[in-house]
């Protein structure tokens, strides 16, 4: 293990540690600022004829519009994208409806206007926090750069452009990357992941994060970084690996990284 990742595993129990990461990854849900009465005139008359088909259809166009479903179900992206399958498939719209016939008209409402959780927009918070702390800059002149620089491009380019320019690997990382920094003549790839809760797809989350470290294949300049916060840190198998991870294997929290990019410079 190195010393950022034994830094981060007590900086987790230390006191603030919340509140500093807020400032990273600020997780307050988000209003919809959406009304149904504005979008839907006639979706209480629909409620109560009870048309099971033409209820679900008049949900599914609010959701496409911004609404949340008023009720998490497996089924519902099928029926949105195959709208053809709502006719075709009495029973499951029947179970699905059961559902939402018991509940009050208000409660459905008051659901599809209901904030976007915090914990789905977490991904790209990180790369806001980057944006607004560090320099980005163009292909031409991030190659150019001696000094710290974050390379301009979206997750799926970042890691194009690790396998064709940087000569990378990624034997069992499937993921595109969060950033790459250079400095100097060292250059610095990583992933940032929030772990709210174990299991999973945060397991997954937390694996794929593992595996970018772990398993890429890399020249020597190349640093691999997985940026974790969260409960990764506390206990259980991912602890286990994080505390497995070997000197060169570098696991840090967001609140280190910039000391972690200052000891290079």
């Amino acid at each position: 293990m190195n010393k950022w990742t034994s830094k981060s595993l007590k900086l987790v129990l230390k006191k603030g540690y919340l509140d500093k990461l807020f400032e990273i990854y600020p997780a307050i849900d988000k209003p919809r600022n959406l009304k149904v009465n504005n979008e839907s005139k006639n979706l209480k008359e629909i409620y109560d004829r009870k048309n099971c088909n033409e209820l679900i259809r008049e949900l599914i166009r609010l959701k496409n519009a911004g609404f949340k479903f008023p009720i998490d179900n497996p089924y519902i992206s099928f029926l949105g994208i195959h709208p053809e399958s709502i006719d075709s498939n009495p029973k499951t719209l029947e179970r699905i409806c059961e559902i939402l016939f018991k509940m009050d008209y208000d409660i459905i409402k008051s659901k599809l206007e209901s904030p976007k959780s915090a914990s789905r927009r977490i991904g790209p918070m990180f790369r806001k926090w980057l944006k607004s702390n560090f320099d980005f800059c163009d292909k031409e002149e991030f190659e150019k750069n001696y000094n710290l620089s974050f390379l301009n491009y979206g997750d799926k380019k970042l890691k194009l452009y690790a396998e064709d320019y940087l000569k990378c690997n990624f034997i069992e990382y499937s993921k595109g990357l969060d950033f790459i920094a250079k400095i100097k003549k060292n250059y610095i790839i990583g992933t940032a992941k929030f772990i709210t809760d174990f299991g999973g797809s945060q397991k997954n989350q937390f694996s794929e994060a593992m595996h970018l470290i772990r398993s890429t294949k890399s020249p020597q300049n190349i640093i691999k970084i997985a940026v974790i916060d969260g409960v990764a840190w506390l206990r259980g198998e991912m602890k286990l690996n994080i505390e497995s991870l070997s000197e060169n294997e570098y696991c840090l929290s967001a609140l280190l990284f910039n000391d972690f990019l200052s000891s290079f410079k």
